[in-house]
């Protein structure tokens, strides 16, 4: 058994060089043509400057050139993609980011005065901008895959995420729990218990 083994290396190391010198050989051919010749036949036949006897030769060399050549477009396209697609993930972010910090003056900026007010709905009185808000924000959150949305969750206080799970269903809720942090999911989920 081992020496049906050796011999089959030995046959494979044989056929290699055998490749090998006769790749090399026709190669020295190839540039030993006329200049003009070489590469008139080079640039009709193969694009890498392989000479036109090999490509025949060589069975599915070409489709090998070929398939090399899609593969790296299709790789480009999707590079391209993936640049774009991060491009609008950081302006999204900066977007939230932005809408974040003016939420958060705006909240840190009104008075306590509707509690002190005559009675008359004092959560009304506070509630529509920062039902407007985080309603706009919410809409953006909803836009995202939850696996985006999730990350950005963990890093915001109880009480604004709370803001923006007020206005979603709760299976987008659901969806966006399943994703986030454990601890921070469960936190979350005891807030908004105590909450309703």
């Amino acid at each position: 058994m081992r020496t049906l083994k050796t011999l089959a290396l030995i046959g494979l190391l044989v056929k290699a060089v055998v490749v090998g010198v006769l790749c090399t050989d026709r190669v020295a051919r190839a540039s030993a043509e006329p200049a003009g010749k070489a590469k008139g036949e080079a640039g009709k036949a193969a694009p890498a400057a392989v000479p036109a006897e090999v490509l025949a030769r060589s069975r599915g060399f070409r489709e090998m050139l070929d398939a090399l050549e899609r593969r790296t477009g299709v790789l480009d396209q999707r590079e391209q993609a993936v640049v774009t697609r991060e491009a609008s993930l950081k302006a999204l972010e900066k977007t939230l980011a932005d809408e974040i910090a003016r939420l958060e003056q705006q909240g840190g900026g009104r008075a306590p005065a509707p509690k002190a007010a005559a009675g008359a709905a004092p959560t009304a009185a506070a509630a529509p901008p920062v039902v407007t808000g985080s309603a706009a924000v919410t809409k953006i959150y909803e836009s995202m895959k939850p696996e985006e949305a999730a990350p950005i969750l963990d890093k915001l206080d109880d009480a604004t995420v709370k803001s923006i799970f007020g206005h979603m269903k709760e299976k987008q809720i659901g969806a966006l729990l399943a994703v986030m942090n454990r601890e921070r999911a469960v936190a979350l989920t005891k807030a908004l218990a105590d909450q309703h």
